[in-house]
């Protein structure tokens, strides 16, 4: 979702009304990095046992900012602040997933970090690789909504999964 989004942003930016050139477009960089920092809150929330609900409100909080996304699309204000929950989002996600990780065995650690890793490539390359072929098919709408199903699956598999989570830790 995150190389999706950021990807296809890229179009939509570059399209009217906006019109803007890379430098402009790279500048929304920016507005990441600052939710890229708040995401690093998440590890509190862990410290604090509430990492698997944490998780859940991380994506649900992904899933609203896709909504916002759309909703906002012709809003460069509306767009930045997007961005920044977003990243909020992914990156406190991210973290929390870590954070559970690495409290396993060094052996444990190891093998899942590994998965995780390629995983994570594998996702963002697919991600990125969808942005053109959705783009061209249904614009924005196309890339919030594919977004957004992705999402709610992850949300899906988090609440079937949540009360098993919650036990190993």
């Amino acid at each position: 979702v995150f190389s999706l989004f950021w990807t296809a942003l890229t179009f939509l930016l570059t399209a009217e009304p906006f019109g803007y050139s890379t430098t402009q477009i790279g500048l929304m960089g920016l507005a990441g990095l600052v939710g890229a920092v708040a995401g690093r809150r998440a590890g509190v929330m862990h410290d604090r046992g509430w990492s698997v609900p944490a998780t859940g409100i991380a994506l649900a909080l992904l899933a609203l900012s896709l909504v916002g996304a759309w909703a906002f699309q012709t809003s460069i204000v509306g767009l930045i602040v997007v961005v920044i929950v977003l990243d909020i989002a992914v990156q406190g996600n991210l973290i929390l997933g870590q954070t559970r990780m690495f409290a396993l065995s060094a052996s444990e650690r190891s093998r899942l970090n590994t998965a995780v890793v390629v995983f994570n490539f594998l996702g963002g390359a697919l991600g990125s690789f969808l942005a053109g072929p959705l783009w061209s098919a249904g614009g924005w709408t196309a890339i919030t909504a594919g977004s957004l199903a992705v999402t709610l699956c992850a949300l899906c598999v988090w609440a079937m999964s949540r009360r098993r989570l919650a036990d190993l830790t």
